[in-house]
């Protein structure tokens, strides 16, 4: 069973192509960026689902998203700004989550 509990923090300047990169927002050390970083909140035992996204102002917005298993690691989340966007699990420790969309 994969286990995403927690809150992670995109550190896209470790994207590697098409896979994007999540640390552990409260336990990894991200350089400064001028742009925002998107975050993903997996509550305890399946809770709910936050998206954290920068907005125009730099503040993070955030909405509750529906998160659904389609089977083969690959998963699919809904909500407010993000209709069915689908993700493949490619990597998960507990220092690093890695994602690829399509």
């Amino acid at each position: 069973m994969i286990n995403l509990t927690g809150s992670w923090t995109h550190s896209f300047e470790e994207d590697e192509g098409s896979v994007q990169v999540f640390r552990p927002t409260q336990a990894f050390d991200f350089p400064p960026a001028r742009r925002g970083r998107e975050t993903v909140d997996f509550g305890m035992g399946g809770g709910p689902v936050v998206r954290g996204m920068p907005a125009a102002d730099d503040r993070q917005q955030h909405s509750h998203v529906n998160l659904t298993a389609l089977g083969m690691n690959r998963f699919r989340l809904e909500g407010p700004g993000m209709p069915g966007q689908v993700f493949e699990l490619v990597e998960v420790r507990p220092d690093v989550l890695k994602l690829r969309q399509g």
